[in-house]
């Protein structure tokens, strides 16, 4: 039996972080340079769908290792109501895997015009973003994705964040230190197969995380919706305390992201409160502390609480995958859906 597309572009990872590194760290090294030097009073992040949470990953980033406050374009004020902000005294960061997301284009182009730094990540050379970024596009490498949900495209976009704030840093820091955790992850294949064969009949799912892995929660979701059309949410760990966890019962699955950082002691009491509803809990951790309230556990390896969110990248993909085939369902064309999105008729958002 042929293997799906999905599986096939989430095995390349390793290479594409490999490859990622070799033929483009040194360009990020330049244009992360660039950044300091500009030494910007805000950043404004542009991304949809999938790149949006990438964005909020590099959000976290640019905040708490360059102190540069970061906003999250809001792509109507540009594109529908023309009523765009001042970007004076900032930086730009446009993501868009395929490079065709028409308001990231839109905010691209505006910029760009404005004479603002405007960084372009993208998967697609020759796409209307790079285009409109030129020299200053940053390319995830990682080849033709055919499956509509991203998957490599979205751990090499967090990668290539990660580089650049390293790269604005003055750090040049290998990313090849990473890959024995994600080949690791890969090797556990059929460990997280047999945990998504679990939830096979759910049909609703709370995604929790926080700090550098609230990202992960926002795309766990987002890939359960694309792949399992399950009704998931994904919040903020802290965000379930204020109102959300009144719909947890024992029916509602919940995936809490809880490595041994900073916020650790957060989760672990959001945990307790969770306990208290008899839902029941996949946790995913580094922690001993945090994995012993799971019903199911999946650890990882300890690393920099950054970095955190690619392995946990690895596992999400992986497991809605498997949840998908254990469902009767096909990853590679969820229904309604195709890797542009028809809006108003016209090919306007990509799904990202």
């Amino acid at each position: 039996m042929e293997e799906h597309l999905m599986i096939q572009e989430i095995r390349e990872t390793a290479t594409v972080l490999e490859l990622l590194v070799e033929q483009e760290g040194p360009h990020i090294q330049q244009i992360g340079r660039a950044l300091a030097s500009l030494d910007p009073e805000v950043v404004v992040e542009s991304g949809r769908g999938t790149s949006d949470h990438a964005c909020i990953y590099g959000q976290y980033l640019i905040e708490s290792l360059l102190g540069i406050p970061v906003a999250l374009a809001l792509g109507s004020l540009y594109t529908n109501y023309d009523l765009p902000p001042r970007l004076r005294h900032s930086a730009v960061i446009a993501v868009s895997q395929s490079g065709e997301t028409e308001d990231v284009c839109t905010i691209a182009r505006r910029a760009v015009k404005d004479g603002t730094l405007t960084i372009g990540v993208t998967n697609v050379e020759g796409s209307t973003l790079q285009h409109l970024t030129g020299p200053d596009t940053l390319l995830l490498r990682a080849g033709l994705e055919k499956s509509v949900a991203a998957t490599k495209t979205f751990t090499a976009s967090l990668a290539v964040l990660f580089l650049l704030v390293h790269a604005a840093l003055g750090d040049d820091f290998d990313l090849r230190s990473v890959l024995p955790s994600i080949t690791q992850i890969m090797a556990r294949e059929v460990e997280i197969q047999d945990q998504a064969l679990r939830y096979a009949f759910a049909d609703d799912f709370v995604v929790l995380g926080t700090g550098y892995c609230y990202t992960n929660a926002l795309e766990t979701a987002l890939k359960l919706k694309e792949t399992c059309y399950i009704n998931a949410q994904g919040l903020s760990s802290v965000d379930l305390i204020h109102g959300p966890l009144a719909v947890l019962n024992p029916d509602l699955p919940v995936i809490m992201f809880a490595p041994d950082d900073a916020c650790l002691d957060l989760n672990i009491a959001v945990l307790e409160r969770i306990r208290s509803t008899r839902a029941h809990v996949l946790v995913v951790s580094d922690s001993d502390r945090a994995l012993r309230y799971g019903d199911i556990a999946f650890r990882i390896s300890p690393t920099n609480p950054t970095l955190y969110p690619l392995q946990n990248a690895l596992f999400a993909q992986l497991f809605a995958y498997s949840l998908s085939l254990e469902r009767k369902l096909n990853p590679d064309a969820p229904r309604y859906l195709s890797k542009v999105s028809l809006v108003g008729g016209q090919e306007q958002t990509s799904i990202e």
